[in-house]
């Protein structure tokens, strides 16, 4: 089941947003939506929308994200690319989208990809291949978004267990390390793999153990 979210100022967009979704995704897709709610306050409006779909994607809550360009709070603007800088910055492979009628004005900034922007008037037309193509790669890159997350934490997994089991093998901790530090551009982590395996004062003996190790070796 993959869960799409949805950051718009206006109800009648969200609503036009499943839509062109609902009528265009296959028949076999399993989606589900969240939409975000926008604040009041224009000041916090990012740092508050940014904090909750960060935990959501560390709760494997979120599969993707649709940012409209321009969100109005009160009588100020906020440009969805705010919201798309912070996420990238955060969890690079994440999939975001913003929905834009000034494409070029979206793709100015270095950091937004010209094939993450799609025109609004153009993606709510059902019935265009434009339509049809920008949907499937909606769920395709959700898809290959899970598969490469999953398939990084299930490697992860593997090397703990090893660890859990007394294994001392630094080559096993470089790994890990390695392979976690790939996963943090899928899933923001708060705590390193190998600390959720072993207590802080086990941690300290490991990295003695390895820096003995070294000394022997040299």
């Amino acid at each position: 089941m993959y869960t799409i979210g949805l950051i718009d100022d206006e109800e009648s967009q969200l609503r036009t947003i499943r839509r062109t979704i609902k009528i265009n995704a296959r028949d076999e897709e399993k989606y589900d939506f969240k939409a975000y709610l926008i604040s009041d306050n224009a000041t916090d409006f990012v740092e508050k929308v940014f904090e909750e779909v960060i935990n959501d994607i560390r709760e494997l809550k979120l599969s993707s994200l649709i940012v409209d360009y321009k969100i109005i709070v009160k009588t100020s603007k906020i440009k969805g690319t705010d919201i798309f800088k912070k996420i990238k910055e955060e969890v690079p492979k994440f999939p975001v989208i913003i929905l834009t009628e000034v494409v070029e004005e979206s793709t100015e900034p270095d950091f937004v990809d010209a094939d993450k922007v799609y025109k609004k008037k153009d993606f709510y037309k059902i019935e265009s291949e434009y339509s049809k193509e920008k949907v499937y790669n909606i769920f395709d890159s959700m898809r290959k978004y899970i598969a490469q997350r999953d398939k990084l934490q299930l490697t992860i997994d593997d090397l703990k267990q090893k660890l859990s089991k007394g294994s001392l093998d630094r080559e096993v901790i470089g790994n890990i390390l390695a392979l976690e530090s790939q996963l943090d551009d899928f899933v923001p982590t708060d705590q390193s793999q190998i600390d959720k395996v072993f207590d802080e004062k086990k941690a300290k003996e490991i990295v003695a153990l390895i820096e003995k190790a070294n000394e022997l070796l040299e």
